[in-house]
């Protein structure tokens, strides 16, 4: 395909902080051919790279860079430096390296750029402004989405209900302007979107194109907007079929498989199952997973992890203290990114069509805050923090479009069920308490 420019979010910056979650988090396939220029690049114990061990290992089929004995790759230095940057430069790393947090799409006869707020400096919004790194992300878009390669089809609005590019845009558009709605609560924002999304749904097909298309969602955004006023939010406890399937999302959205809990075999997966289990039942105790190393080193964790508390699940349905502007702005920039870089729905997210795609990313809200809560009951506090909230979303979103099993027909089902049951509107109305 031919590139006509490559779409950049305009209201995030980044910059790495050297923070080394990725390198620990991340099991890095590499292609044939970087394997043989790592190879040519003639590692040795001199250089700091462990000499007990090969470079890269078989992943598969193909092949990933090796760790260390404390779940780092082989290359990352103790102070949290590639070696491989160091010694021969950003354009030798294997590309996953160098793409990282960026998350770039084709889209039409354009490519589109998202970011992966798992990265911590994503989600403090630290760092240069990515819309002046321009030149460095259309490097990377000319290797992920060369010339020769085949356009994808349009993401479908519904199931069985196609689009072309021009209603797509549209289509986004006013999943924009309802984000970007600063004269309300980021719940109420949610909600009339799920609204009109819902009505859309039920539309006849020979409106959902062209000019008509763009007339429906006009009047579904306005109407939505009436039906749905700021100061008369419609708080309605979630149903424990809700409840349910949204634990069993949330389990998987918290897995992180590293190399370290490779390393653990059999006991380690049926430990992963057992926890699974619990959250599924949601009664007693939380389980106590592990946080990334990123946030742990980006937003801390107690000296003394033995004092921390085991919450019980029901403490985590009362309401919490604390909302902010700030917890409105993060999620308003998290949401935009996704929604500008095509990053909730068609090839880059489980080719979900588009009202389910973003009915996926519309329960990462009551999702993060439900882990905020999480992260503040384990520290005896019922006063969210701005802290909390971010590393929720850090820990969350490393799953988000990547894990297969938030692509398997069950965990697609899971959302339309819960949009079926009048689920996701309640989950994003009881958890902003």
């Amino acid at each position: 395909m031919s590139h006509s420019g490559v779409m950049l979010p305009v209201l995030q910056n980044w910059s790495c902080h050297n923070c080394g979650g990725c390198c620990r988090e991340h099991q890095i396939a590499i292609t044939e051919d970087e394997k043989r220029r790592i190879e040519k690049q003639k590692w040795t114990p001199a250089d700091g790279v462990p000499a007990d061990r090969p470079l890269v290992v078989p992943f598969g089929k193909a092949w990933r860079l090796n760790h260390q004995d404390d779940g780092a790759c082989v290359f990352l230095n103790e102070k949290g430096l590639c070696r491989i940057h160091a010694k021969h430069g950003e354009p030798a790393k294997p590309l996953a390296c160098q793409v990282y947090p960026y998350a770039i799409h084709p889209a039409g006869n354009s490519v589109t750029t998202s970011l992966r707020f798992s990265c911590p400096s994503v989600v403090q919004n630290l760092g240069q402004p990515v819309a002046q790194q321009r030149t460095f992300v259309e490097s990377l878009a000319k290797q992920i989405v060369p010339a020769s390669y085949k356009a994808p089809e349009t993401p479908e609005f519904f199931a069985g209900q196609k689009l072309d590019w021009s209603d797509f845009v549209r289509v986004q558009a006013y999943l924009e302007r309802g984000l970007s709605d600063s004269q309300v609560d980021f719940a109420t924002r949610l909600m009339r979107i799920l609204s009109w999304l819902e009505l859309a749904e039920q539309a006849q097909a020979d409106v959902l194109r062209g000019d008509r298309l763009g007339e429906l969602l006009n009047l579904l955004h306005s109407a939505a907007a009436r039906a749905q006023p700021d100061n008369e939010l419609p708080i309605v406890e979630p149903s424990k079929l809700g409840k349910l399937m949204f634990r069993q999302m949330i389990a998987q959205l918290l897995r992180h498989d590293t190399e370290a809990t490779a390393r653990q075999g059999l006991l380690g997966r049926m430990t992963l199952l057992a926890e699974g289990v619990r959250f599924t039942v949601g009664r007693g105790r939380v389980p106590r997973l592990a946080d990334p190393i990123s946030v742990n080193v980006a937003f801390g964790q107690p000296a003394d992890l033995q004092n921390l508390i085991s919450p019980r699940f029901a403490q985590l349905e009362q309401p919490f203290d604390g909302r902010s502007a700030e917890f409105n702005e993060l999620l308003t920039r998290y949401f935009r990114v996704k929604v500008q870089g095509i990053h909730f729905c068609g090839r880059a997210y489980y080719d979900m069509p588009v009202i389910d795609g973003f009915r996926s990313l519309a329960l990462m809200y009551p999702a993060t805050l439900w882990v905020a809560r999480l992260r503040a009951a384990r520290e005896g506090r019922s006063v969210l923090a701005l802290r909390d909230v971010q590393a929720a979303l850090a820990t969350l979103d490393h799953n988000f479009g990547y894990s297969p099993a938030l692509g398997l027909k069950s965990s697609r089902q899971r959302i339309s069920q819960l949009a079926k049951l009048q689920q996701i509107t309640a989950l994003c109305g009881w958890y902003s308490l």
